[in-house]
């Protein structure tokens, strides 16, 4: 019984692992909107289209704050450090 256990939750582990929130190495201003896009498997120009329209219309306070504070916690794509810690963004 325990050994199923186990196995099962090496499964899980690894997959929520691989399924982390990483900003990308290749965005176009820190990487927070691309991250979000390969997160959530769907393009990366919605993404972006939904962060400007909301942008024009609620001004900068709400989501450009929001983006900065993103840019500072979500850690960036292969960075080997915040990988070996056990956090589940």
């Amino acid at each position: 019984m325990n050994h199923h256990y186990h196995r099962y939750y090496t499964a899980y582990r690894n997959k929520v692992k691989s399924n982390r929130l990483r900003r990308s190495k290749d965005g176009i201003i820190w990487g927070v909107c691309k991250g979000l896009a390969d997160w959530l498997d769907i393009s990366t120009g919605l993404v972006r289209g939904i962060f400007l329209i909301l942008m024009a219309l609620t001004g900068f306070f709400p989501l450009g704050f929001a983006y900065i504070i993103a840019a500072i916690l979500i850690p960036l794509e292969g960075d080997s450090f915040n990988d070996s810690r056990d956090t589940y963004w």
